[in-house]
């Protein structure tokens, strides 16, 4: 989208052009008007008409009608077809009027004269017409010309925005990297006490869910731009999607000492839609609000069935939204403060994936705010389609999960040998501790020839694999692996635990014979509960005593 600027100059120039011109949209040329082009028709035929007159004597009989056709060509050059054919009439009828025999008669002219006429006629009208044929080209080409002059424009702005996007991006990651890297270090030294290890464990695990989410917007802009994104729609409570995304905002808003309000109607709470995109949706609004409320300020959310749809709204009194900025407020990449110096971080993702997965499911979104300092209001539309059966999204999660696990009771998986395939030293040693702290016997391996040599010596109960990998990739393993006999673990339960996260990618990996896709990063808890469910072990360790939080 072009933003066109220097208005006062344009205006400016407005003024200075002859009101005898009109100027098109896209460009600067001037384009004369209808009646102007007329004007000049009439203007030239009476000065060739004069010419002739006073040159009669000299002419005499010699081309009579030679002087009028200057005047078709300056017509119908400056004009088009109208003018020049215009001209070609009033020469013809002058001309004839007064320069051919008998005078001052428009009859009983002679063969030899009426040829002449026809002849005029039709130079008059190939003139005219050849040159509203070079007006049109030409006309053709300013547009051209305007349009390239916008998309020009247009490319500069996306690529402005991209390097603005990209520098966003970079200061982004960066950021909880160097809480994480420095913290870390400092650890490693051993120069922290107790109160200031807790602390710097805290950050890092803060920093690292923070780059997590950037991650994951990334991704979801890549899945919208794509047209990839899909939704699982099911009965839900969305009330108890919004409590769930308040919940998770009410440690920031506490920090800030901001007061964080709901007014939920229960007539508009039952509907069908996908509740971890829908609380998305609520956590992005919430968080958004949140960021740019100031400290001790106000964040009210509120649900409410109108008519045939239901409203979510979020309000704020924070520092508002500039007017001009309000239509682009929903644009990728856009930033109403992209300076170094902004007062808020972000890559400016939040707002365009909350419209996109609204749209998804069939409603609208639109922002409003009287200016800055005034605050703003975010409002959600959904249409209201009341489901059969509601559910709320953790009665959806404990179902899939099949049971509440909480980080202080995980999965038993005592006595479960579990084979983990990874190219990564760092990666091997993590996930390892976390499937020994639940109990699991644990081996690894760093590529597939050595996963497959593994399963024959040592029969494990379940293969956790990584997929990109070099050599043999984590598809290559599982296909050699299921090409097997039961005896040597053609058919043991398989985890994919991979960094490749998008939908294309869990299908391919269960097409080719993991029962499980895993993306990662993923919380120890989590782990142990997709292994017990696989290895059939959805007790709960009783004696369990280490930390997985």
């Amino acid at each position: 989208m072009v933003i066109w600027r220097n208005h006062k100059v344009g205006s400016l120039l407005l003024s200075r052009i002859s009101p005898g011109y009109k100027l098109s949209k896209g460009y600067m040329s001037a384009t004369p008007s209808k009646s102007l082009r007329y004007f000049v028709a009439v203007a030239a035929t009476a000065v060739a008409f004069t010419a002739r007159f006073l040159l009669k004597s000299a002419f005499d009989d010699f081309a009579p009608l030679l002087m009028f056709t200057l005047s078709i060509v300056v017509s119908a050059w400056y004009g088009g077809l109208g003018p020049g054919l215009l001209a070609t009439a009033l020469s013809l009828l002058l001309g004839d009027y007064f320069f051919l025999e008998p005078l001052y008669s428009f009859f009983a002219k002679n063969f030899a004269e009426r040829i002449e006429l026809l002849f005029f006629l039709g130079i008059g009208i190939s003139i005219s017409v050849l040159s509203q044929a070079r007006l049109s080209l030409e006309a053709k080409r300013q547009q051209l010309l305007a349009s390239e002059r916008d998309a020009r424009r247009a490319a500069e702005d996306a690529n402005r925005l991209k390097d603005e996007f990209l520098s966003t991006v970079s200061h982004e990651l960066r950021t909880p990297l160097t809480a994480i890297n420095g913290w870390a270090q400092m650890l490693c030294a051993g120069r922290l006490n107790a109160a200031q290890s807790a602390r710097a464990l805290e950050t890092i695990v803060r920093s690292a869910r923070s780059q997590n989410q950037l991650i994951n917007d990334l991704l979801d802009v890549s899945r919208i731009v794509t047209g990839k994104m899909r939704l699982d729609i099911a009965p839900l409570k969305l009330g108890s999607v919004i409590k769930a995304a308040v919940e998770a905002v009410r440690p920031a808003a506490e920090a800030k000492g901001i007061h964080l309000s709901m007014l939920l109607d229960p007539a508009a709470e039952t509907l069908s839609g996908d509740a971890e995109r829908l609380q998305q949706v609520a956590w992005n609004l919430l968080s958004n609000a949140i960021k740019f409320a100031p400290n001790g300020g106000r964040v009210a959310v509120r649900l409410e069935r109108v008519n045939s749809h239901v409203e979510i709204a979020v309000a704020d009194n924070g520092k508002g939204i500039k007017p001009e900025f309000l239509p682009y407020v929903f644009d990728r990449f856009r930033q109403e403060d992209s300076r170094t110096s902004r007062q808020q971080g972000g890559l400016g993702l939040g707002l365009a994936i909350v419209r996109h997965i609204v749209e998804l499911h069939g409603g609208t979104v639109h922002a409003a705010s009287e200016g800055l300092g005034k605050g703003a209001t975010f409002t959600v539309t959904l249409p209201f389609a009341p489901p059969a059966r509601a559910a709320s999204p953790d009665e959806l999660r404990d179902e899939a999960a099949g049971w509440g696990l909480t980080p202080q009771n995980p999965p038993s998986l005592s006595g479960v040998r579990v084979l983990f395939v990874d190219d990564e030293a760092d990666a091997r040693e993590l996930v390892a501790m976390m499937l020994a702290q639940g109990g699991a016997e644990v081996r690894t391996a760093v590529s597939a020839p050595e996963a497959l040599a593994a399963c024959d010596e040592w029969r494990p109960d379940i293969l956790i694999s990584d997929i990109g990998m070099p050599g043999d990739d984590g598809y290559t393993l599982m296909r050699k692996l299921r090409a097997r006999e039961s005896e040597r673990g053609g058919h043991i339960p398989a985890i994919a635990l991979t960094a490749y996260g998008r939908r294309e990618d869990r299908l391919r990996a269960l097409s080719v014979g993991y029962e499980s896709h895993v993306p990662k990063p993923i919380e120890p808890v989590e782990l142990l509960a997709v292994v017990a469910s696989l290895t059939s072990r959805t007790g709960k360790d009783e004696g369990f005593t280490g930390d997985l939080s």
